[in-house]
């Protein structure tokens, strides 16, 4: 029998591995020389997305009290990305958004949504890290791998 603790090491390893393969057939190279910091980088729209992320499990954990202790470790690890983000680009912090989805007030209904925002979150930092500027690339990896594990989590 395995136990949840294994399953979630194994999906994290397998979703870290997944996204390497990925930087790698698609070219993300973080030895590569040519990036260009005097242009506006195409990841400030995945730092604003990854804080409205972080401020959705905040507005859940208000709506639903109850989910509080499963949701706080996530949701700081949402917040602990934001901040990597803005400091490795650099740009400000996003202020905190007003989900743009009204948030379910029931424990199932709540945790249903933050599962597919999670899914739509990781699939949008798949594409980030396989466009992200090569120094870049580790970063945007390791949260797409962060995200995959959340959803083991949280179903």
């Amino acid at each position: 029998m395995t136990s949840r603790r294994e399953l979630l090491r194994g999906a994290f390893a397998l979703a870290g591995a997944a996204v390497v393969a990925a930087g790698t057939l698609a070219g993300c190279d973080s030895f590569d020389g040519d990036s260009q910091p005097d242009r506006p980088s195409p990841l400030l729209g995945f730092l604003t997305a990854t804080s409205a992320l972080a401020d959705r499990y905040d507005a859940t954990m208000t709506a639903v009290p109850a989910l509080a202790a499963k949701l706080g470790p996530i949701r700081d690890t949402h917040h602990a990305h934001v901040k990597a983000l803005a400091t490795a680009l650099p740009a400000p912090t996003p202020g905190p958004a007003t989900p743009a989805t009204r948030i379910p007030t029931d424990s199932a209904g709540a945790l249903a949504a933050l599962v597919a925002a999670e899914k739509a979150g990781r699939d949008e930092a798949v594409a980030a890290c396989l466009g992200a500027d090569p120094r870049l690339a580790p970063l945007v990896g390791s949260i797409a791998a962060a995200r995959a594990t959340h959803l083991e989590v949280l179903t």
